[in-house]
């Protein structure tokens, strides 16, 4: 399942998204570290377990022993619940859902250590790394990258002529225009808090920027370039594609 599917199944089963944690596999997916998964892995609460059990045919799974015993259960085979996790991870909130943190995932795949999760520790902590990386790096990265995407994204809509490409370019590439589009992206809570943070790490980052360029704008900017930077160096294209398709959209 992509992330796609996975959205579209949490639907189906109108799961109620205040009392589930996605982890795991299907939170890799969500976060873009991975492109599918086979099932979709969530820790609920005590009180959720037991409408679920109820309103569903559930099929019991195995028996997990930690502090205390807790029993995993499968929902068609595709939804894998326990309460086992609930109170440990948080999340955070993505797509309208607690999804749990990188780090967490991290954790959790270190202590399972199965073989199947070595290649998603090697993933994570590279992701890991990226995210620490100097959010100017960051930036020099996305600078190139999104007007890259601009550009593919103009010359698809028609225009030849280069002129008119570099004119039509300044309404998104520009730090001006940068700075606006993050504005509106931020006051819509399109970003997940991961995504917020590496963009006010770099926003907040010392900083010069060229004389034609008011500072504010500038710093929005870079926080802006910062994250298209990350996504694009963590392989997450299709986060940036979300990303051009709801500045395109004039959404």
């Amino acid at each position: 399942m992509n992330k796609k599917e996975i959205l579209d199944i949490l639907e189906k089963y109108n799961l109620n998204n205040k009392e589930i944690i996605i982890i795991s596999g299907a939170a890799m997916v969500l976060r873009g570290l991975k492109e599918k998964t086979d099932d979709i892995d969530i820790a609920i609460s005590e009180k959720y377990e037991k409408e679920l059990l109820e309103s569903f045919d559930c099929q019991f799974e195995k028996e997990i022993t930690d502090d205390k015993k807790y029993k995993t259960y499968f929902i068609d085979n595709i939804i894998n619940f326990s309460t086992h996790y609930y109170d440990k991870y948080s999340g955070e909130s993505l797509y309208g859902y607690k999804v749990q943190k990188v780090e967490d995932i991290l954790e959790l795949k270190q202590k399972l250590n199965r073989d199947k999760d070595q290649e998603a520790i090697k993933k994570i902590q590279k992701f890991i790394n990226l995210k620490n990386t100097n959010s100017l790096v960051l930036a020099y990265m996305g600078d190139s990258v999104y007007e890259v995407y601009i550009r593919k994204h103009l010359i698809s809509s028609g225009i030849t002529k280069v002129n008119e490409l570099q004119k039509e370019s300044i309404k998104f590439v520009s730090a001006k225009a940068q700075s606006e589009i993050l504005d509106k992206l931020l006051e819509k809570k399109f970003f997940s808090e991961e995504e917020e943070n590496i963009i006010k790490r770099a926003r907040n980052h010392k900083s010069h920027p060229s004389k034609s360029t008011d500072i504010i704008s500038y710093k929005k900017s870079t926080g802006f370039e910062a994250l298209i930077g990350y996504l694009y160096l963590t392989g997450n294209n299709k986060r940036i594609y979300d990303i051009i398709d709801r500045i395109t959209g004039g959404d």
